[in-house]
């Protein structure tokens, strides 16, 4: 009866025990002794775990580091930012063991008070677009055996060290397998796959764009007090021919592209010796009338006095003199509007811009603007007046010259001349005809026409420059 007995209470004990346990479990937290990836989580809710988890799982990624061997380098990939692990499904999975069966349970809790319960969560996802980035900042995408063409610029010369093909670290293959130790969470060496490399097309375009440089005339500078700005060289290369020789060129020779410098046509030297050198051409013109339009006209030829244009540079008479005010000096004189004699501020002024543009003329510069009066002036044929107004009629010229110019104008002694100063570059002499098209209906029609003969004479262009209509 003894021997029944003792075994009896020792199961009834141990029934006890076990219903405890079973009793002793908080399905709502993990149980004692469990861990992930070797972070201890027991006693945690589920939340909780997953949260804390995700913590320490900042600290794995600056840990995760796999080291590539390419040749006899070695070089760690720091993969950890590409990767993302899926805590929570696991840690769901272990919970479940709590909310089993209410029998089950004991059995759990004894299970992993004795070996515990040890998991491991592996890398779900990974972020291809970070996994390049960490193997370009690696320093892998770089390395290779390959060499590329380069270039130096010399005092004369392109020399080019033409490039050649080697190995190189293949990183479509690289990326893969980085993938596949990740997923296996294997961070042990891996060789470096490579590839056959190639050598890249010489981009000759941009370098001829680095190259490449126009030549610039010596000039004046208007910012500096029209000092002299020195003339630039052009420099560039037979594009053309260099694509040539170096497509035809061997892996690892050497190339040399000679430089094409070009003078511009206008040099320091030049400019220094011939600026204003030559008078281009001269007009003079009798000035009549009362002492405020002559007063008027002092003042528009002071204003003009000294003008320079370089070269490309525009002329504007309205500009230069200004607006006709009685405030900016100018005083009241004769002057047409309508068809009327009337009294306007700065009356007479036309007679400088007039004697200007006829100087223009002779000197060959380009007029871009240019109005005739309603009626033919007293001081000037009819076709070589210049009829101004502020804000409404100007007289614009150009210096299509390649040196500089300068507008000389002097009012003494009723005479009102203007010089221009420049360089003579060709021997053509200009004349300029003045032909009545239409005299009928109190009208008087006028073509202005620029005759420039060749140095010899043999040879002659004309130019249109104005038709003009007066009242007769």
């Amino acid at each position: 009866m003894k021997r029944i007995i003792i075994p009896i209470a020792v199961v009834f004990v141990l029934a006890i025990c076990y219903f405890a346990c079973c009793a002793a479990v908080d399905k709502e937290r993990i149980l004692p002794r469990t861990s992930v990836n070797g972070v201890d989580i027991g006693g945690m809710e589920v939340q909780e775990a997953v949260s804390f988890l995700e913590r320490e799982a900042d600290s794995r990624r600056n840990t995760a580091v796999i080291t590539v061997r390419l040749g006899e380098k070695e070089y760690p990939v720091a993969v950890g930012e590409a990767i993302e692990w899926d805590y929570k499904s696991v840690v769901e999975d272990i919970q479940k063991q709590t909310e089993s069966a209410y029998f089950a349970r004991g059995y759990f809790l004894i299970k992993s008070f004795l070996t515990g319960d040890i998991r491991k969560a592996a890398p779900v996802s990974i972020n291809e677009e970070l996994l390049e980035t960490a193997i370009k900042d690696s320093g892998l995408s770089d390395e290779g055996t390959t060499k590329q063409t380069v270039y130096r610029a010399e005092k004369d010369c392109l020399v080019f060290t033409m490039g050649t093909a080697g190995e190189e670290a293949d990183g479509f293959k690289l990326k893969e397998e980085l993938k596949s130790a990740i997923l296996s969470d294997d961070y042990s060496v891996i060789e470096c796959p490579v590839s056959a490399g190639s050598v890249d097309d010489v981009e000759l375009d941009m370098i001829y764009q680095q190259i490449y440089k126009k030549p610039e005339n010596a000039t004046l500078d208007s910012a500096n007090n029209y000092q002299i700005k020195e003339s630039v060289s052009g420099i560039r290369f037979d594009k053309e021919n260099a694509r040539k020789v170096l497509e035809a060129a061997e892996e690892g020779s050497t190339v040399t592209i000679e430089f094409i410098r070009e003078e511009p046509k206008v040099t320091t030297a030049d400019l220094e010796k011939r600026l204003f050198l030559d008078k281009l051409a001269t007009y003079s013109t009798q000035v009549r009338g009362t002492a405020n339009r002559k007063d008027n006209i002092s003042l528009a030829a002071e204003k003009c006095d000294g003008v320079i244009l370089l070269s490309g540079e525009i002329f504007s008479y309205n500009d230069t003199v200004g607006e006709q005010t009685a405030e900016t000096g100018y005083k009241l004189a004769n002057a047409t509007q309508d068809g009327q004699i009337v009294q306007a501020y700065g009356g007479g002024i036309c007679q400088v811009s007039s004697t200007i543009f006829a100087a223009a003329l002779y000197a060959n510069l380009d007029i871009k603007e240019r109005w005739e009066h309603e009626y033919v002036s007293s001081y000037i044929d009819a076709g070589i007046d210049a009829a101004v107004a502020w804000d409404m009629l100007d007289l614009k010229i150009c210096n299509n010259k390649e040196y500089p110019v300068r507008i000389d104008v002097d009012y003494a002694e009723d005479i009102l001349t203007v010089d221009i100063w420049g360089t003579r570059t060709d021997n053509s002499a200009i004349e300029i005809d003045t032909q009545i098209t239409d005299d009928s209906d109190g009208k008087l029609s006028v073509q202005t026409n620029r005759k420039i003969y060749s140095g010899d004479k043999k040879k002659m262009f004309v130019e249109q420059i104005a038709h003009s209509t007066y009242i007769n």
